[in-house]
């Protein structure tokens, strides 16, 4: 079954078991990051810090990223107000040793699709991305829809990965145990399936059960 094929009355009665909704949302089969990438791209919202910065700064300390992109403005449902999401990021990671210049701020988005627009708008002023490769560094949860999205704005044949962090309360192995994790999984099924119809994202096969 497509996405675009899910209604969202489907997805609140028929589809919502566990199996179904791991099937939409988690992307158990990306490629992750094995060799050296050029740029890590950590996206800010629930989680960013400790969990995906943290993971963040494992594999630039790794050598396995040589530059690090941090994109988060001050989103809808932020209750910070003042301090865009990529800033807190950046103090952490020049708390623990990470070079400013090694570091790439974009703090004016307030959605994912505006994470992605408005990085790739800063790395294309300032490098040529031609053969580059990107490492999307998110929840686990989140992967599926941030790698979706890069593949339909980006322009040329960049090589993609991603490291999805783990919280203990929303990633593949907690979701399900806590009612947060639950609402939050739901509610990225649906956000997955409306923007396969507005064609935001491409329309996946999900193999579904009733």
């Amino acid at each position: 079954m497509k996405l675009t094929d899910i209604t969202y009355y489907d997805l609140l009665t028929k589809y919502h078991n566990k199996d179904n909704l791991e099937d939409i949302v988690f992307d158990t089969q990306y490629p992750k990051v094995e060799s050296k990438t050029d740029f890590g791209i950590v996206f800010g919202g629930i989680s960013m810090i400790p969990y995906r910065v943290q993971e963040a700064l494992r594999l630039y300390n790794e050598e396995l990223i040589d530059k690090l992109v941090l994109t988060g403005g001050i989103g809808f449902l932020n209750k910070d107000r003042k301090t865009p999401e990529a800033l807190k990021m950046r103090e952490y990671l020049l708390n623990h040793s990470v070079p400013d210049s090694d570091i790439i701020v974009e703090g004016k988005s307030r959605s994912t699709y505006e994470n992605i627009d408005l990085f790739l708008q800063i790395l294309k002023n300032q490098y040529n991305l031609d053969d580059t490769s990107f490492a999307l560094i998110t929840s686990d949860f989140h992967i599926r829809r941030c790698l979706l999205m890069v593949r339909k704005l980006l322009d040329n044949d960049a090589l993609l990965c991603g490291c999805g962090a783990k919280d203990n309360i929303t990633d593949i192995n907690s979701w399900y145990k806590n009612s947060y994790g639950k609402r939050l999984i739901l509610k990225e099924a649906l956000l997955l399936c409306h923007y396969a119809k507005k064609g935001i994202i491409d329309n996946l096969d999900i193999k579904l059960t009733r």
